[in-house]
């Protein structure tokens, strides 16, 4: 079982590196990938204070714009789901390349 999770979760990890870097925007993946979360800043993330400072609003715009999209996920953490499927991570992976670029525009 955690396999799988984790293969999911490495998966989205994946998908959300490559959206984001391909905007260029400052972030960081902070966690494991069974929970985990986007964190936009430049710096190093080594404890809340350092979440606390880093660039909410971007946070608030890729989160919406993830819910507009069809992606239910909390505003604290990613949680990847067992039952997802192939269809799924397509359909999430197309979500995160386009809410990446709302981030930029």
């Amino acid at each position: 079982t955690y396999e799988k999770l984790n293969l999911f979760g490495n998966s989205i990890m994946d998908m959300t590196r490559t959206a984001l870097d391909a905007v260029g925007l400052p972030y960081q993946i902070v966690g494991e990938p069974s929970l985990f979360e986007v964190v936009f800043t430049p710096h190093p993330v080594r404890n809340y204070r350092d979440v606390l400072n880093a660039d909410t609003t971007a946070t608030n715009r890729y989160h919406a714009a993830l819910h507009q999209l069809g992606i239910f996920k909390s505003a604290g953490k990613t949680y990847p789901c067992l039952a997802l499927t192939d269809e799924d991570l397509a359909i999430t992976e197309a979500a995160i390349t386009t809410a990446s670029k709302y981030l930029i525009n």
